[in-house]
């Protein structure tokens, strides 16, 4: 039987409704040809239209196509002489219909065709699964029950960043953490919890959001820097095992505790992955601080931080935890890495990419941020290794609420605030 990967350009779900050109919109479902019944949602995924005005846009059209280059076929009520050209390129045949997408699954599951050419057909790229055994399993699971983990999960779960981990063992030159309860982005919390405290926060939390899923740490500091993540994680597992656990970390200590990870069973980490070449992770980051409290600097630095990443993720990964890459973009300096970055923690095993565009800050505020052409490249050539997460917000390390809906609970949820410095080290 031939299993086929269909892109279905739709603005609802339900009809295939949108030309090629326009859709904002793919869902993605695998059906084996023929037999009844053996059909799948695998995804949905959005991006930017890749015509504007009807004028074919190269760089968005080479994005668009990269989002659906794992599949074999598109399905749109109109394609192009362009877009066709280019989805050649890539071995997709495009069928061009109206119908309803349920239509065109039912037929093709009882060995209707219809317009296709099955026997033409070519084969299913895998690139957007690199992960294998249990950390595969997992990550289908977690996609509808995880907001920072694709498809529409985003917009109906939910999840909090407990702040527990105060001290950072890195020094990443964009990097500036602080106290306040109103800016939005990573490194900013209105207090630190003790693992002990989380325990409360999570019963408030899931009462001003009865959606919460999903309870992660991201900081301020780095998660494995310390002990506190760890030991509010085994408390979250006793007291809420329904939860998924999910960590972020810069990798550092991450082979030395992954085992410990997979003991208290975290499902899923985010690595910080900012470059897998010395030379360009010395431009990102200043220093790192190894366990005895030893500094290493420049190219050193660099190099041992990213051996310590790429191990970390391959044995997270043989422990069947599902592993999401975080690349920070720096017009000028990874702009041009980061493909190579999801090349090479793909064959590792890593299942989903995150490109973060820069906030200019700290050493690197002369920096521009990304524009949007530069974000649509970089998550193209992403795409050709990786899945591309694209829903991503400057989350602080204590917010709550559902990302997608564009509301944070953390001011609702914290009624203190306290004032002291963050260290490294």
């Amino acid at each position: 039987m031939k299993k086929i990967r269909i892109a279905f350009a739709t603005s609802d779900g339900i009809y295939i409704d949108r030309h090629f050109g326009a859709a904002e919109r793919f869902d993605i479902y695998e059906v084996i040809y023929g037999q009844a019944r053996a059909r799948e949602l695998v995804d949905r995924r959005t991006t930017a239209k890749a015509c504007e005005g009807h004028q074919h846009h190269d760089l968005r059209m080479q994005n668009v196509v990269g989002l659906i280059s794992d599949c074999n076929v598109v399905y749109a009520e109109m394609v192009g002489p362009g877009a066709r050209e280019v989805l050649s390129e890539q071995g997709i045949a495009v069928v061009e219909t109206d119908a309803s997408i349920m239509q065109i699954l039912i037929e093709l599951s009882h060995g209707k065709p219809g317009q296709l050419n099955i026997d033409e057909l070519g084969p299913i790229r895998q690139q957007h699964e690199t992960t294998t055994g249990g950390a595969l399993v997992q990550f289908k699971k977690l996609q509808d029950r995880h907001p920072c983990m694709g498809g529409e999960a985003n917009k109906k779960v939910g999840r909090i960043h407990l702040p527990v981990s105060p001290t950072c063992n890195i020094q990443c030159k964009f990097c500036t953490r602080c106290f306040d309860k109103s800016v939005i982005r990573p490194g900013v919390t209105s207090l630190l919890l003790k693992p002990e405290e989380t325990i409360d926060v999570i019963a408030r939390a899931k009462v001003l959001c009865p959606e919460l899923t999903v309870v992660g740490i991201a900081g301020p500091g780095d998660t494995l820097a310390t002990n506190q993540a760890l030991e509010t994680f085994a408390l979250v597992k006793q007291h809420y095992p329904e939860m998924i656990c999910c960590l972020s970390t810069n990798g550092f200590r991450l082979p030395d505790k992954v085992d410990r990870i997979a003991e208290i069973g975290i499902e899923t980490i985010t690595v910080t992955v900012n470059a897998v070449d010395p030379e360009i992770e010395a431009q990102i980051n200043d220093f790192v601080i190894d366990e005895k409290g030893v500094r290493h600097e420049g190219v050193e630095g660099a190099a041992l931080l990213i051996e310590h990443q790429l191990d970390g993720i391959l044995r997270a990964v043989e422990h069947g935890i599902v592993v999401k890459i975080n690349s920070v973009l720096v017009p000028g300096v990874n702009d041009h890495h980061i493909e190579e970055i999801a090349r090479v923690t793909s064959e590792l095993g890593a299942s989903l990419h995150n490109i973060i565009p820069l906030i200019p800050q700290n050493q690197m505020a002369d920096i521009p941020a990304p524009d949007c052409e530069m974000i649509d490249r970089v998550r193209a050539e992403s795409g050709k290794h990786l899945t591309v997460f694209r829903h991503c917000q400057h989350c602080r390390a204590d917010s709550c609420g559902i990302p997608g809906s564009g509301k944070d609970l953390h001011s609702q949820l914290y009624d203190k605030e306290v004032a002291e410095t963050f260290s490294h080290g």
